[in-house]
């Protein structure tokens, strides 16, 4: 296990990407995605082929320092919040959900069970499932009492002491006419073959043919890079803004009082020594508890999400027309994942 870290967000703009069949991946799905700096969130998005999940070509979100002056916006009345995982951020409509992804994902296995079949082989997508996790399931941990007084900063090994599952085997055959998908650059993956016993493939395989079935009339199979772009400018501005850092100040007199020296949250899940060990200590147990408790006495959740969700109403109002168009292309794309599942393989 490895601390998880705080602020769930998804992955910062990266090159069209697809889904691929669970048995392709190359890397477990994590806890949850992060945005800060010294993080990486969300769960949702693999370039298609053998490529670490988040996307082969994701960057780094721009620090603070680079982005515009923006005046603060108004928040009215804050509410007081232990957590936010119940509640939507403001571009959370424009960004495809968990089971927006699950039905562009089985639309995908459609197609591509089809596809593989219609070379004569005997293949079907595994089924796909949403995940639990919303945008703000972590999006300001560790916010749990009896998650941190259990795993401190460390992200819950659920799987400790199991078996890993073997992964499904895929025929030589199968793999071949499945192909990469798309690459970073939105063209068929380099190295993916062009034919099968004499047969065209598609190009990229079958897995690039679903894909760009699927997005024909719109959409890129991820979430839209105005809605990321937005998603974490939010919280950039947010971790900046004069009324956030007081509370982090009211928070970080709170640790104080109990023996602990940190200036945020951030520096407190950030502290070198949870990383040093795979299993939490007595003494980050300690301290990420009363860096719950301190959260909750001050309200930094409800001070920090109300911030945020304002200065995201602002860069919606902003870029209100590409977001409406963003929106409007993924709509089309679900419309069409739901006339081909419909339709079966």
């Amino acid at each position: 296990a490895t601390p998880h870290p705080p602020n769930h967000l998804p992955q910062p703009p990266a090159a069209p990407r697809g889904r691929v069949p669970e048995e392709l991946r190359m890397t477990p799905p994590r806890r949850g995605r992060s945005l800060s700096a010294l993080l990486l969130p969300a769960t949702l998005v693999l370039v298609a082929g053998c490529a670490p999940e988040g996307g082969a070509t994701a960057t780094a979100p721009p620090p603070s320092a680079s982005l515009a002056a923006m005046k603060p916006p108004p928040i009215g009345d804050v509410p007081r919040l232990a957590r936010a995982d119940d509640r939507a951020l403001p571009i959370e409509a424009y960004l495809l959900s968990g089971e927006q992804f699950r039905q562009y994902d089985e639309a995908q296995g459609v197609l591509v069970t089809r596809c593989v079949r219609g070379f004569g082989l005997d293949y079907s997508a595994p089924a796909p499932v949403a995940p639990a996790e919303t945008q703000t399931t972590h999006r300001y941990d560790p916010v749990d009492v009896s998650d941190v007084s259990v795993n401190g900063y460390h992200s819950p090994d659920t799987d400790r002491g199991k078996k890993p599952a073997a992964a499904p085997s895929l025929s030589p055959d199968v793999t071949t006419v499945l192909g990469a998908g798309l690459g970073a650059d939105g063209r068929p993956a380099s190295g993916t073959a062009v034919e099968y016993r004499g047969r065209r493939l598609p190009a990229g395989g079958c897995i690039a043919d679903a894909q760009r079935e699927l997005t024909a009339h719109g959409g890129t199979g991820r979430d839209a890079d105005v809605a990321v772009g937005v998603n974490y400018e939010g919280f950039e501005r947010s971790r900046e803004d004069p009324r956030v850092k007081a509370v982090f100040q009211d928070w970080s007199r709170c640790m104080a009082e109990r023996g602990y020296s940190y200036a945020t949250p951030g520096d407190a899940l950030k502290d070198p020594r949870w990383a040093a060990t795979d299993r939490p200590t007595a003494q980050e147990i300690t301290t990420a508890t009363a860096d719950v408790e301190c959260k909750e006495r001050v309200n930094v959740v409800g001070v920090w999400f109300t911030v945020e969700a304002a200065y995201e109403q602002e860069l919606i109002r902003l870029r209100q027309s590409e977001l409406t168009a963003a929106k409007a292309a993924n709509d089309a794309m679900l419309q069409t994942a739901k006339s081909v599942v419909a339709e079966g393989p």
